[in-house]
């Protein structure tokens, strides 16, 4: 009986230990490059988890990540996951692009960047396609004259999605039904 009290500690505490630390999905532990996909019920979200950047579920991509209390991503297209505490008390905050090739297709739930944004097949599902990428620039020209800007509500037409650091322009247009 004596043995079994410090094999039982033992277990009580490495039960601790594990629930003290985050999984190796959870956007805590998400850094710069690392993609995620949003799980939350409703048309915004706070829910996301870390996933492949090659899945069809990887909807977002981390552009920076913030600590302290810097909570600026620098632009108004950026979406961002912002919470709570990291181990030690130290803010986290997320700053999101759309991690989209040309010919992705996603279904977003109310304008962008607000809204939860999925990928998704192109078809009726898809609320916009993308058609165009540029890494190493932020230039909403690249999309043309007609494109919309920043917060955006009509998801039919082109839209410009520009992100300043690191520079990134994704061009979307409506998706035929």
């Amino acid at each position: 009986m004596v043995k079994a009290a410090p094999v039982a500690l033992a277990l009580a505490a490495a039960s601790l230990l594990a629930a003290g630390c985050a999984a190796d999905d959870d956007p805590v532990r998400a850094r710069a490059g690392d993609c995620l996909e949003a799980l939350g019920e409703g048309k915004k979200t706070t829910e996301f988890r870390i996933v492949g950047c090659g899945t069809p579920a990887a909807a977002y991509k981390v552009a920076r990540r913030l600590t302290g209390g810097d909570r600026s991503c620098g632009g108004s297209t950026y979406g961002y996951v912002s919470s709570g505490y990291a181990r030690g008390a130290t803010r986290w905050h997320l700053c999101l692009t759309l991690n989209a090739r040309v010919g992705d297709c996603f279904h977003q739930e109310v304008g962008f960047p607000t809204g939860k944004a999925t990928k998704t097949p192109c078809g009726p599902e898809a609320t916009y396609k993308v058609v165009k990428v540029a890494e190493g620039t932020a230039d909403k020209e690249l999309c043309g004259e007609d494109a919309g800007y920043t917060l955006v509500d009509d998801l039919t037409g082109p839209i410009a999605l520009v992100y300043r650091d690191p520079p990134l322009t994704i061009c979307t247009d409506g998706v035929d039904s």
